[in-house]
């Protein structure tokens, strides 16, 4: 039965490539040169770029109808984002390039670290809304050479609209949409508008949203707790330019959350920590985002430079994630149990402040026969970080209020003390023309990194075995050598080696929890060290007419990679000690392939493929082989557009069984998959325009392995992906 349904799936598969209902969006315009910054913080063509980048343009997230991060990047090859379910929540936890992420990927905002997220028991960044974006850049393979501390796996590079982007002189933009999508019972409405008068430029767009939990499959068993939630989004762009060739664009980036869950997950009879009966469990979670960026761009021809750019920035982010439960103790005497009604509330928060400020400067110069783009600059910034929590129940029949629980822990306290961070680093990064044919890349950057804690009342409460914190100080130099031959007018080939490394973050270094009720405490290990990792690259590309394709071979060897548990002490008083830990090294490497043609003036077609393979990977959490097929038809008057993507992804791992307190539990296993998705723009009119998306058409059944690698089987249910699901956008344009 399995293989008539497989079968029944690639006849499927054919039927539709044959029939050509479309691609993920692409320009059919051959002429049109992609250019990237993310490889050198300088415009480089992308067919002279040394490593791999991928580029993901306005249009194309547009044409997808793209509400959220797992979709910005769901046709980019080698990058995933996988999901996560804490505390009965659903989010996006992150950005993985080639089977690496979590806090291993830089990810940057308009040239800034973007704000952390964190939730109980996890950590992202999900934090940024796809709406405002003009492109985003993917560099993948370590970066630190030009982005410091989390380059591990690579940087993510997201940059927001500009009013000349749509506006010119005499020529303002006002534009009015809606959308609206079935996979969350998702509304937005959303407003922009730009303008450029003399030496001034603006833009302001707003976006309100609701949602719903995610509409998982429907052979799910056990579907999403019901949320509610709302978002604001407001990005502002006032922009001067001055007669010498300078300016200065002031922005204001704010993004607002609200979500009510409703957590059936918690509701029920258990008896451990303690007896209790819940009835009712609500949670109600805030989070804000809010980022000023001055940036002043000038030109100047001198000795050290030709042009620069200044950048002072503030950026905060500030959570709350607050659960009441209506819930009866349970105790037990002579007469039989007894119930007491009672109100708990936890109230966990999360903030962070950033700000700082950046210096890029850029030469280009000649030294006999070669030819330099030198681009340096320094940075600096600080951080600081807190994660206050508050807990306590109200015994319905007296109004005593109880903080403290099993063990016991006292509330309020803190996960972890406050810490602050102190980045500053200096880097330089020049391409070098030894001939029109031969292209050689030398990069280098320094960092030093200072952290400490800062201990009060409330940490002290959070660490009642008085665990050490001592202040961290590292510093670290990383490279990246590369070079790109022409073979001929129309192939070349390119070779790198570059490093990256993470310094331990607030967690990692300051983590103290304590629960005694499950006979443990996490201490801080005053050894720990820095993540590192040395990434290699072989590549062909070739650009001939109508024809891009490139292929990459990849190896990255990553070494000192921290995790927790894995490293126990005796324990004390009955209590287990745990820390975090440098592992051995873990190995990935693999094949990409891409190719784009346009078959003719109106029809194009893309393709691509990625075998990865990995060792020590904890769950080898690596993408199973993906491989991707596209075509992309445009009528001959441009106003209609009809976009088709088939993605194939290869049999997960089959991992060792789970081993738990109640015995062993087979793994999940994620089967063979194909999805199938298409999109259409439809220009209804000169100024009124209808974007349709329809993804996994087949109602395919199935997992992304880097959500649910490690799992037992019968836990994943909820992290299957939707069935079935449809995005529409209508926009005006005045």
């Amino acid at each position: 039965m399995t293989n008539i349904l497989l079968s029944k799936k690639i006849i499927a598969s054919i039927f539709l490539v044959i029939f050509g209902i479309a691609a993920i969006s692409q320009e059919n315009n051959s002429d049109i040169e992609e250019v990237v910054t993310v490889s050198s913080k300088i415009e480089v063509p992308a067919k002279d770029v040394v490593g791999s980048v991928s580029l993901i343009t306005q249009s194309d997230l547009e044409t997808r109808v793209v509400n959220d991060l797992q979709e910005v990047f769901e046709n980019t090859i080698g990058v995933t984002v996988p999901r996560s379910i804490r505390s009965g929540r659903t989010r996006n936890d992150g950005v993985t390039i080639r089977g690496i992420g979590d806090k291993r990927v830089n990810i940057l905002i308009d040239g800034i670290r973007i704000g952390d997220a964190y939730q109980s028991g996890g950590f992202g960044k999900d934090v940024v809304d796809p709406i405002l974006l003009k492109r985003v850049e993917v560099l993948k393979g370590p970066s630190s050479a030009l982005y410091g501390s989390d380059g591990l796996a690579g940087t993510v590079s997201y940059t927001t609209k500009d009013p000349s982007d749509l506006a010119s002189a005499g020529n303002p933009f006002v534009s009015v949409g809606m959308g609206s999508a079935t996979v969350n019972q998702l509304s937005k409405i959303s407003a922009l508008t730009a303008i450029v008068a003399g030496n001034m430029e603006a833009l302001v767009q707003v976006t309100t949203r609701e949602v719903n939990e995610l509409e998982i499959h429907n052979d799910s068993t056990s579907p999403l707790n019901p949320m509610e939630g709302d978002s604001l989004s407001l990005l502002a762009k006032l922009k001067f330019n001055m007669a010498n060739g300078s300016d200065l664009t002031l922005t204001v980036d704010n993004q607002e959350t609200d979500a009510k869950y409703t957590l059936l997950n918690e509701l029920g009879t258990s008896y451990f920590p303690q007896a209790e009966e819940v009835t009712e469990s609500i949670g109600d979670d805030n989070s804000t985002r809010e980022r000023v960026t001055l940036s002043y761009n000038f030109e100047s021809g001198n000795i050290l430079f030709d042009s620069g750019e200044v950048r002072i920035f503030s950026q905060t982010t500030d959570q709350k994630q607050v659960t009441d439960k209506t819930k009866a103790l349970i105790a037990f005497g002579p007469f039989g149990p007894s119930f007491t009604p009672t109100l708990e509330h936890k109230d966990y928060g999360f903030n962070q402040d950033l700000e700082g400020f950046a210096v890029d400067l850029y030469k280009q110069f000649n030294i006999g026969s070669t030819s330099h783009d030198l681009v340096y600059g320094f940075e600096s910034e600080e951080a600081s970080y807190s994660r206050p929590k508050d807990r306590y129940e109200t015994n319905l029949i007296t109004g005593e209020i109880n903080r403290v629980f099993f063990g016991p822990e006292v509330f309020p306290n803190k996960a972890f003390p406050d810490s602050e961070v102190v980045r500053d680093a200096f880097y330089f990064s020049d391409r070098i023309s030894l001939s029109e044919s031969t292209t050689f890349v030398f990069g280098l950057r320094h960092d030093n990194y200072e952290q400490k804690a800062i201990v009060d009342s409330l940490s002290a409460a959070g660490n009642p075995a008085n665990h050490p914190l001592l202040p961290r100080e590292d510093s670290e130099t990383s490279l990246k050598l590369g070079v790109i031959q022409d073979l001929s007018d129309v192939v070349s080939v390119f070779a790198q080696v570059a490093e990256g490394y993470r310094n331990p973050d607030f967690t990692d270094a300051y983590n103290t929890y304590t629960n005694y009720a499950f006979g443990y405490t996490i201490i801080p290990n005053p050894d720990l060290k820095a993540e590192y990792s040395t990434g290699y690259e072989l590549g062909l590309r070739g650009t001939k007419e109508d024809v891009k394709w490139s292929l990459v071979l990849f190896k990255n060897n990553f070494k000192d990679f921290i995790d927790s548990n894995l490293y126990s002490l005796p324990p004390v008083n009955g209590v287990l000690q745990v820390r975090y830990e440098n592992l051995e090294s873990v190995r990935t490497k693999g094949v990409e392939f891409e190719i784009r043609r346009n078959i003719s003036e109106t029809l194009s077609s893309f393709a691509g493929f990625a075998l990865n393979e990995s060792d020590n990977l904890i769950n080898e959490s690596i993408t199973p082989d993906q491989l991707k097929y596209g075509l992309s038809h445009i009528s001959k008057s441009g106003n209609v557009s009809t976009n088709y993507v088939m993605t194939y992804t290869a049999d997960s791992p089959r991992l060792p069984p789970i081993v738990g307190r109640s015995g062993s539990t087979p793994a999940v296993f994620a089967p063979r998959s194909i999805t199938h998705d298409v999109f259409m723009d439809l220009d209804l009119s000169e100024n009124f325009d209808l974007r349709l998306g329809i993804r996994n058409i087949t109602d395919e059944k199935y997992w992304d392995w880097v959500s649910v690698a490690g799992l037992a089987e019968g836990t994943a249910q909820q992290y299957l992906n939707p069935g079935t699901n449809l995005s529409l956008d209508l926009r005006y344009t005045f």
